[in-house]
């Protein structure tokens, strides 16, 4: 594979990795959400959809994911394998920059599909 600092597009590497989430439902229907989230108070900070591949590194592994949402606090991802709370990951949206994150929180939807939430940790 490909290393991320190498590869000109995150859509190369996805396409190179055997390992990708599967979405909850159906790729429409995922993809056609975008803006503002609606929490009604419930959150510290607001959370906005934010729909596109991305790619996790945790240890040796590395994966394709989803991404769901964002907020300034964290993310919302679709993964592929379960990921554990207090695991930190790196996460590439776009091939120049990576964020490390805790995980929170992560439930199994399916096969190959986790629905996960984590913090940002700062460098």
């Amino acid at each position: 594979m490909l290393d991320v600092s190498h590869a000109s597009d995150i859509s190369e590497l996805w396409e190179e990795l055997s390992l990708k989430a599967v979405l909850p439902g159906s790729h429409e229907e995922f993809f056609n959400k975008s803006g503002s989230k609606t929490d009604h108070g419930q959150r510290e900070f607001d959370r906005h959809y934010l729909r596109c591949q991305a790619i996790v590194r945790r240890e040796l592994e590395t994966f394709g994911v989803y991404m769901k949402d964002c907020s300034r606090a964290g993310m919302g991802l679709v993964s592929p394998v379960q990921l554990f709370p207090r695991e930190r990951i790196q996460l590439w949206l776009k091939t120049e920059r990576s964020y490390t994150l805790e995980v929170i929180r992560c439930r199994r939807l399916r096969a190959n599909c986790y629905e996960c939430g984590a913090i940002f940790i700062l460098k």
